[in-house]
């Protein structure tokens, strides 16, 4: 996974399969950046077309959407 803010937005690059341990280091880094920073435009590339890594990212959406106001986009 890469991580980078460019123009206001932070970069997610998702380039492996994700486990379910990946997944709740992967989410407690990004709330901390968008807390410490103030990031309220995020979007997340999925480079490995797996259906496992969509339903992570289903529930990083969700969980995202509960706590935060802002723009996350997956593509």
């Amino acid at each position: 996974m890469e991580i980078y803010y460019q123009n206001e937005t932070l970069y997610v690059d998702i380039i492996y399969n994700l486990t379910d341990s990946d997944y709740r280091r992967w989410k407690k880094k990004i709330f901390r950046i968008i807390e410490d920073y103030g990031v309220d435009k995020i979007i997340i590339k999925n480079h490995h077309q797996m259906f496992h890594n969509r339903q992570y990212l289903r529930q990083m959406k969700q969980d995202y959407y509960e706590k935060y106001k802002g723009d996350l986009y997956i593509r």
